[in-house]
């Protein structure tokens, strides 16, 4: 039995870049604790080495499983993610009512920062739904891109704009000639 946990990374390659997914193996579970969205390897080795330092290459299967429902995901496909084995001890409880609303929002559909405040108990408190979805250490499984601002406009995403709109059109999601979401995708 290992006495410390170690952490691994793993690399997802998806027709919008590569990705990653950090797990850890303490000697008796396998927990995934972050899910990187793509971006150019050095961008996500950057953010892999600034929380998890010791993070090694190596896979297991309950990453390889869940890099192929990102792939599948990314590949436009639906998708049912299975959450059993994330580490959601590292989540603050109101940012985990925020994980729990983005997982209502269905595909093809939109929230605003202040229905998901709203969904959160929390009416009036679009920052801090934004926070939460900032703080999302799961996107995709999470999908914080569903997340726009109450004019329709897409607000921000960790992973830039770019991939942003390039996941809700992958999803159906349609814009006008402004960049805004059209507004029957909005979920009120």
């Amino acid at each position: 039995m290992t006495s410390r946990s170690s952490y691994f990374y793993h690399f997802v390659k998806t027709r919008l870049g590569k990705a990653a997914i950090v797990w850890v193996d303490d000697g008796r579970t396998v927990r995934i604790v972050r899910i990187c969205l793509p971006a150019p390897e050095n961008e996500i080795m950057g953010e892999i080495r600034g929380l998890f330092p010791e993070a090694t290459a190596r896979s297991c299967a309950a990453a390889a499983a869940l890099a192929g429902n990102i792939q599948a995901f990314m590949a436009g496909r639906p998708v049912s993610f299975d959450t059993a084995a994330l580490d959601m001890s590292r989540v603050a409880p109101y940012h985990r009512n925020v994980l729990a609303a983005l997982a209502a929002i269905p595909r093809g559909s939109v929230m605003s920062y202040g229905g998901v405040a709203s969904k959160t108990g929390a009416p009036g408190g679009a920052r801090a739904a934004g926070q939460g979805c900032a703080k999302n250490p799961f996107p995709i499984l999470f999908p914080c891109h569903r997340v726009i601002r109450s004019d329709g406009s897409l607000g921000g995403f960790g992973g830039g704009l770019k991939l942003k709109r390039a996941l809700l059109e992958m999803e159906g999601i349609q814009f006008d000639k402004n960049g805004t979401v059209l507004p029957e995708h909005m979920i009120r």
